[in-house]
């Protein structure tokens, strides 16, 4: 057999082999090309006329709208301080005259918070509401009042302006807080700041304050999604404000009206929590609160006054352990005069 006959067969085989590896090289390519270089949603915006996506123009340096572009992709990119220049660089050669000053606004903002310059971004945006209360960007401008407001809340520091940091945001975090609640009611961030106004001074101790938002909560916003929490809290917060049966006995009466109210509401979900236990142990506390007036009474030898309050406890406050104590009391009625 001819020894060039299979030598030629394998010259063939082989370049048609590289032949398709050569198509499959560039078809894959392509593939691969146009799959690692989608359209960010960045580069996109939304033509109504034609409805569907199409490629942003890139911003036009020189331009208020082009700078600005520029100086939030910076922001977007994590180079904060690169955006920080931008920015202050934005502002001196721009005014509020501009369209887009509002969102410059807002983007110093969050630049300020990104640099850790909370009060400083709190006095950015404070300034702004003052003068621009019907912005577009109102509601940007109350969700960075309120994470700045959550922020100083966590016990931050104010710093000054060698960076330094010194004095806590704890009251100006309230006043933010308290002007949405109040001046912008009408919104869902209104409730936020009722229920985190409560949770800061449920968290604190102050159970008498957190007892106020909380309520503030349910009555204003009865379809909140924080109702049921904030109806709940609520009576926490009135319970733990009773100091003990020297004290008045306002906050137990307070907080069984309300675990009364949410066990009538949630009663599936008070059973599951024990809401009836809890209601129980208000009645024992006023209960022993009521016999232990009448040990009072009965210790300065005032025995009328203490004879009140022990049958007081047997008739208001039945079945309970005061209840039980105050009857093995011996009767001091005093014995009316024989004629």
């Amino acid at each position: 057999m001819n020894q060039q006959f299979p030598n030629q067969i394998k010259r063939r085989r082989l370049a048609r082999g590289m032949w398709m590896l050569a198509v499959s090289s560039c078809l894959m390519g392509g593939i691969v090309a146009e799959a690692s270089e989608p359209p960010r949603s960045e580069q996109l915006q939304w033509d109504a006329s034609r409805e569907r996506w199409i490629e942003k123009s890139p911003p036009t340096p020189g331009t208020s709208g082009g700078d600005l572009a520029i100086a939030q992709k910076a922001f977007g990119d994590g180079e904060f301080d690169r955006a920080n220049r931008l920015v202050g660089k934005w502002f001196k050669s721009y005014d509020e005259s501009e369209l887009v000053y509002p969102n410059a606004v807002v983007l110093k903002a969050k630049v300020q918070k990104a640099r850790r310059r909370y009060y400083e971004a709190y006095l950015t945006l404070d300034v702004f509401l003052d003068d621009y209360s019907s912005s577009t960007v109102m509601e940007d401008v109350l969700i960075e009042l309120f994470n700045i407001a959550e922020v100083q809340l966590s016990g931050v520091k104010r710093r000054n302006w060698l960076g330094f940091r010194w004095g806590s945001m704890e009251e100006t975090g309230l006043e933010i807080l308290d002007d949405i609640s109040t001046s912008y009611a009408e919104t869902s961030l209104a409730e936020q700041a009722l229920k985190a106004k409560g949770d800061y001074f449920f968290a604190k101790g102050d159970f008498g304050l957190a007892e106020i938002e909380y309520r503030r909560l349910v009555q204003e916003h009865g379809n909140s999604r924080y109702y049921r929490y904030a109806l709940r809290r609520s009576a926490e917060a009135a319970l733990a404000g009773f100091s003990g049966t020297r004290f008045d006995d306002a906050p137990l009466i307070e907080a069984a009206e309300r675990y009364d109210l949410y066990r009538r509401q949630f009663p599936g979900l008070a059973e599951q929590e024990g809401i009836g236990l809890v209601l129980n142990d208000i009645r024992e506390r006023r209960a022993t609160k009521e016999f232990e007036t009448g040990q009072f009474y009965d210790r300065i030898g005032q025995g009328e006054a203490a004879a009140f309050y022990y049958r007081s406890t047997k008739d208001n406050w039945p079945e309970t352990i005061a209840a039980r104590r105050a009857d093995n009391v011996p009767d001091q009625t005093p014995e009316e005069p024989t004629k």
